[in-house]
């Protein structure tokens, strides 16, 4: 029902890893009388086990992260909440479902299929109105690390596996940045996402005052199909008064 609904992450790289793995299995296997194989089978078997790694995470595992994540968010009724790269909204429904009436989701991507399969607006709008959250999420196209909110404009700012695939080092951090400058004082923002940039994301918050309050890996519903390409979560709140410069 996850895939169904929300789709698969990356799917070229899931497909690469299934693919590579079967054909050099099947050459192995093929050529088995001819020269040594060992080598071959051996990196085919971790090949065909990371695809199911990933398939796990991507069908199974993000969503146990966000259904833990949700409980450390403090969602009133009345929250204004913006996800940013929401794709087809399995982060952005979990939290329009804790929203009352006055609450409201904003679900902001560029909607690339090479980042989740069958990414579309369209899609997302689907799934928001089959689960009946119409009337609590607004969904817009839009770039991350240029933002069309004014300041100061959302209690809670959340980004799930989508600042990474910003390939530029300073771009991602205008993103933060970005994310940062809209959220209201005291609110919350929360970044769960794979690669490299814990650090990155950290050190752009505590630039910014804001106190951490998670900074840590993820585990196994978080891999990438290795523990090498594993997922974190960085979250913090921005003060309530302007910090001394």
């Amino acid at each position: 029902m996850n895939i169904k609904r929300y789709g698969i992450d990356a799917p070229f790289a899931l497909l690469i890893y299934a693919v590579f793995g079967v054909g050099l299995l099947w050459h192995a296997y093929v050529n088995r009388w001819n020269y040594p194989i060992g080598i071959e089978m051996t990196i085919g078997i971790i090949l065909l086990l990371g695809a199911l790694v990933f398939l796990h995470t991507t069908a199974q595992g993000k969503y146990r992260l966000f259904d833990e994540a949700i409980k450390h968010l403090n969602i009133k009724p009345d929250s204004q909440v913006l996800d940013l790269g929401c794709g087809r909204g399995a982060l952005l429904t979990r939290i329009a479902q804790q929203l009352g009436p006055a609450g409201k989701v904003t679900g902001l991507d560029l909607w690339l299929s090479r980042d989740q399969s069958h990414n579309k607006l369209a899609v997302t709008q689907k799934n928001v109105d089959e689960l009946g959250l119409t009337d609590r999420v607004n969904l817009v196209t839009g770039d991350m690390t240029k933002l069309d909110f004014p300041d100061a404009s959302f209690d809670l700012v959340t980004s799930s596996f989508a600042i990474h695939n910003i390939k530029n080092e300073q771009a991602r951090i205008n993103a933060v940045k970005e994310a940062i400058r809209v959220l209201k004082p005291g609110g919350h923002i929360m970044i769960i996402d794979t690669g490299r940039n814990i650090n990155e994301y950290g050190q752009v918050f505590q630039d910014a005052g804001l106190q951490i309050t998670q900074s840590m890996g993820l585990g196994f519903n978080g891999w990438w199909a290795t523990p090498l390409t594993d997922s974190y979560v960085v979250a913090g709140n921005k003060p309530t008064t302007k910090t001394a410069e």
